[in-house]
């Protein structure tokens, strides 16, 4: 989880820089893009720690990818005038920054 606060912090700089380069439209389309992947990592991920067991991995990670395919859908249609690619950068930062952040955080310290 703490991955995923991280990628939080990461893409709200990232989100105030496009908005500075873009507008406020482009900040705002990469932070809703990113929170279209985020929202369902974070449930799955407080789903997980909650309870274990294998066959509840495999239903949350489908449950995971059906919902960001639905929050896709829905951002698209609630908001057209969103640019899809400052929506796809937002949900590609959200994609590989935790899984950087979880690295960086487990490399043997000197």
């Amino acid at each position: 989880m703490h991955a995923t606060g991280a990628a939080a912090v990461i893409i709200a700089a990232a989100a105030v820089f496009a908005g500075v380069v873009r507008g406020f439209d482009g900040g705002l389309d990469l932070v809703l893009g990113a929170l279209v992947v985020l929202v369902p990592a974070f449930w799955v991920a407080l789903s997980l720690t909650a309870r274990r067991s294998a066959g509840g991995a495999v239903l949350m990670g489908l449950a995971r990818y059906t919902a960001a395919v639905v929050g896709f859908a829905l951002l698209f249609a609630l908001r057209p005038s969103s640019s899809p690619g400052m929506v796809l950068l937002g949900s590609i930062l959200a994609l590989l920054i935790p899984p950087i952040v979880l690295v960086w955080q487990q490399r043997p310290s000197k």
